[in-house]
C-alpha cells in the first residue's frame, strides 16, 4: 500500500510539474499568436485600419493585445472554475484599501501630468490627448491598465502559483514565469530587446 501510494503521488507530481509548463508555453507563445491573429481579423474588417488616420492605426494596433489579454484572463477564471478555485487562491480578491487607491491615482496623475507637459513643446494643444479630439490618453490607459492587472494575474499570480504547487524552488518560480513573460512580448522585437524587460527583474528578485 505504501509503495502504491507512493507511487501515485510521484505520478501526480511529474503531471503538475509537466502542467506547468505546457502552461508556461501557452502563456509565452499562444499570447503573441492569439495576438496576431486578433489584429489580422481586426484589420480585415475595419478598413480604418489600413486607410486611417494614425492615431486610428495606433488604436487598432492597441486593441488586438488589449482583447487576447482580457480573453486569457476570463479563459483562467473559467479554468480555475473547473479546478473548484477562484482568483481568491491566487491571491487576487477584493479591491484594495482606500490608502492604495489614492497612492495609485496619485501616481497616475503625476505620470499623466508628466507626459501631457510635452505637448505644448510640441505645438499640439493638450485638448487633443482627450476624446473627442484624440485617443493618446484613452489608449494609454487602456494599455497600462490592461497589462497592470491581466500580466500579472496571467504571469505573477497563476503561473509563479502553478510552479509554487508542483514543488518547484523559488528560483524557478520566479525564473520561468519571468520567461514566458519576457517571450509573451516578443511581437515588439523589433524596437529592442524588450524580451529581456521580462526576464532580468525576476533574475533580480530571486537573487
Amino acid at each position: 500500500m505504501g509503495t502504491d501510494a507512493s507511487r501515485v503521488q510521484m505520478v501526480s507530481g511529474l503531471s503538475g510539474r509537466a502542467q506547468c509548463w505546457v502552461e508556461s508555453l501557452i502563456l509565452a507563445l499562444g499570447g503573441p499568436s492569439a495576438i496576431w491573429v486578433v489584429s489580422k481579423v481586426i484589420s480585415l474588417s475595419f478598413r480604418a485600419v489600413v486607410h486611417g488616420s494614425p492615431e486610428q492605426r495606433f488604436l487598432a494596433w492597441l486593441s488586438g493585445g488589449v482583447i487576447v489579454e482580457w480573453l486569457f484572463v476570463i479563459g483562467l477564471w473559467f479554468a480555475l472554475q473547473s479546478r473548484g478555485l477562484s482568483f481568491r487562491d491566487l491571491g487576487v480578491w477584493g479591491l484594495g484599501t482606500w490608502p492604495a487607491w489614492v497612492v495609485a491615482l496619485l501616481l497616475a496623475a503625476l505620470s499623466v501630468g508628466s507626459n501631457l507637459r510635452f505637448l505644448p513643446r510640441m505645438h499640439i494643444p493638450i485638448s487633443y490627448a482627450f476624446l473627442p479630439h484624440g485617443i493618446h490618453l484613452f489608449a494609454a490607459l487602456a494599455m497600462g491598465i490592461t497589462a497592470g492587472f491581466c500580466e500579472e494575474v496571467l504571469f505573477r499570480a497563476f503561473l509563479m502559483t502553478e510552479f509554487a504547487k508542483a514543488g518547484y524552488g523559488k528560483t524557478m518560480q520566479v525564473l520561468v514565469p519571468g520567461v514566458a513573460f519576457g517571450l509573451s512580448h516578443a511581437g515588439y522585437l523589433n524596437q529592442g530587446f524588450l524580451v529581456w524587460l521580462g526576464i532580468m527583474p525576476r533574475l533580480r528578485l530571486s537573487a
